[in-house]
């Protein structure tokens, strides 16, 4: 028996306001203590703080695998399933697991090995519970069962809690790394969270994990799993490689910079990732009927990331006297060569995610994206030496603006153009 979808415009609308409350949890509330660790640490050991937790971001890439969007795509299409959910859950599970152990016992042989690295042990070492955080925090089940509000709740009591103590124990540059271990703690606890909900709510039921189908999770999720970590070789790379080419005040520089404009970028967030679960349940039904859907999206969020990506630079100076102060004037000219990423992000986001990976072009969002990190690597190495942060921005962006190109070249060649309702979609990929 085949249960009708609910209304997609409520359901789309409840999941974003959810998504909303836990994207100003993970947003706006570190923004609040920002401002006092950009002071309190100052430009160059705000820079080491931001450089180790770039490192760490390759491990959380590593354990999230594609598993945010490939298992979501398989939850939402099972919601009527009770036993095929259990399955899906406790292989994912398991891959994730095996993923962090793996990623964690690399980091620390990488951290040995290299010099730059084992200087800040501390750091790295305080920032690690991160990794296991993402382990335990199931998104992809929330996001595709479509039951966002207990995400909102959770993450804004685990994100809450670190500012007082953010406050309480950060005092000099010396504590370091005390603000990293309270960060990463955050999605830990939130992780704890979760999986007390899911038990007392029974959202899952025990099913033994079986190889094979760890292997499923592995292959559904391998071509996001390549985006992903080619999109980390122009975000976290970024920092890491600026460290270590230039100087931890550079870091500094363009990770404050940075941070801002992820703040800004993330008001889209909840909207995007309500969206895709939907996106991906009426495209199994009519690939019509999913674009009709996306070609909304991409007005209202184009137009929405649009304004954030003119105030961005037109208010890049009282942004960065507010929220980092007199030390860090010259974040101003990188965050405005940032500016426009929210308005690009915004659109390669629906060509990508919301349309390519719905319609089965998997294989090549990997490759763009894959080769774009690429792309992105060799800017960094021509531009960051001579122009340090501001060097390390243009990199970015000009890789985003590669991205969207690609992503709109790749779809109209697949006959799809979501500017007009006349069109065929193709799933080679």
């Amino acid at each position: 028996m085949t249960h009708p979808i609910p209304s997609v415009h409520a359901t789309v609308a409840r999941n974003t306001l959810a998504l909303a409350g836990a994207q100003v949890a993970n947003l706006a509330l570190p923004l609040v203590t920002l401002p006092y660790l950009l002071r309190v640490l100052g430009v160059e050991q705000f820079g080491v703080y931001g450089f180790c937790q770039a490192v760490l971001a390759y491990a959380v890439v590593l354990a999230d695998y594609g598993f945010n969007l490939s298992a979501t795509e398989r939850i939402a299409q099972a919601q009527q399933k009770p036993e095929t959910i259990n399955r899906i859950f406790w292989s994912v599970q398991a891959a994730k697991l095996i993923l962090a152990l793996g990623a964690l016992g690399l980091l620390g042989l990488v951290v040995w090995a290299t010099p730059q690295l084992r200087a800040h042990w501390p750091v790295l070492l305080a920032s690690a519970p991160v990794v296991l955080g993402s382990v335990l925090f199931p998104l992809w089940l929330f996001q595709g069962l479509e039951r966002m509000v207990f995400v909102t709740v959770c993450t804004i009591a685990a994100r809450a809690l670190a500012i007082p103590l953010i406050f309480w124990t950060v005092q000099t540059t010396e504590d370091t790394w005390l603000a990293a271990l309270i960060q990463a703690c955050g999605p830990l606890i939130a992780g704890l969270f979760a999986c007390g909900f899911i038990w007392h709510q029974r959202l899952v039921g025990w099913a033994a994990p079986h190889w094979r189908d760890v292997r499923q999770a592995y292959s559904d999720g391998w071509h996001i799993f390549l985006s992903t970590a080619a999109i980390s070789l122009y975000t976290n790379t970024n920092s890491v490689l600026l460290g270590l080419m230039t100087n931890h005040t550079a870091v500094g520089l363009f990770s404050a910079a940075d941070k801002i404009r992820l703040a800004c970028q993330g008001l889209i967030t909840p909207f995007s990732s309500a969206v895709y679960p939907r996106v991906s349940a009426l495209v199994a039904q009519s690939p019509q009927a999913g674009l009709a859907l996306v070609r909304k999206v991409l007005f209202i969020q184009g137009g929405l990331t649009f304004i954030l990506s003119c105030g961005l630079w037109l208010l890049a100076p009282w942004i960065v006297q507010f929220i980092m102060g007199t030390q860090f004037d010259a974040a101003v000219s990188v965050l405005r060569v940032l500016s426009p990423l929210p308005f690009l992000i915004g659109l390669s986001n629906v060509f990508g995610i919301q349309t390519m990976l719905p319609l089965g072009l998997k294989k090549s969002f990997s490759r763009i994206v894959l080769a774009s990190g690429l792309i992105n690597i060799i800017l960094m190495l021509v531009l960051a030496p001579r122009w340090e942060a501001e060097g390390a921005a243009a990199a970015v962006l000009l890789t985003e603006g590669l991205v969207t190109l690609i992503m709109v070249l790749v779809l109209r060649k697949n006959n799809i153009c979501l500017l007009s309702t006349s069109n065929t979609s193709s799933n080679q990929a």
